[in-house]
């Protein structure tokens, strides 16, 4: 194979992972951090205290719902490294499911 082939072999690969990255990041960008945002705010209230009114855990989370929902959002579009999103994600994601699993757990 020549130096030409290699190169142009290069190339495509690159072609190809750089058409999939805007997809990749949308994916990321809505559906992934909608959920995120979702499972976070399923698991606020089991940690948040009542407060005085016995409301608070309820109310805050659904105070900071835009907040937490444009964090992900926008750490998910304007990060240059894929890879790290997604990891990050995933770690927030499981560290939540294992909390929302042990509160109906017991």
């Amino acid at each position: 194979m020549s130096e030409v082939h290699r190169l142009a072999a290069s190339h495509s690969k690159v072609r190809n992972r750089s058409r999939w990255h805007p997809w990749l990041r949308a994916l990321l960008a809505g559906p992934c951090a909608l959920a995120l945002t979702a499972l976070i705010l399923s698991v606020m209230p089991f940690w948040m205290p009542k407060g005085a009114g016995g409301v608070d855990h309820i109310a805050f989370p659904l105070f900071f719902m835009p907040a937490i929902w444009g964090i992900i959002f926008f750490y998910a579009l304007l990060d240059r490294n894929l890879g790290r999103v997604a990891i990050t994600m995933t770690v927030i994601a499981a560290i939540h499911a294992i909390a929302l699993s042990r509160m109906f757990a017991g």
